[in-house]
């Protein structure tokens, strides 16, 4: 299932979003982030962060650029597509 997040597919348009993807771009909008951090900093359980994250991840929006840590950053907004 990991190995799909790593391929890019089409990137997401706005109204795809869900909350949680939301809240998380919010966050990264800010800097860098680990999952860890996200799960902390927002309302969605371990869970829900760590399946968004992958999501945005294989849509390009969010990269991880440090594999120990899971530090994510914000590469592209897709509610900036206008």
């Amino acid at each position: 299932m990991h190995m799909a997040a790593a391929q890019h597919s089409k990137p997401m348009e706005p109204d795809d979003l869900r909350p949680a993807d939301e809240e998380i771009l919010d966050m990264l909008l800010h800097g860098r982030a680990t999952k860890g951090a996200l799960v902390d900093w927002t309302s969605y359980s371990r869970n829900t962060i760590y399946n968004r994250l992958e999501v945005l991840e294989a849509a390009g929006h969010v990269e991880c650029i440090h594999e120990g840590t899971r530090l994510f950053e914000l590469v592209d907004d897709p509610r900036e597509q206008d």
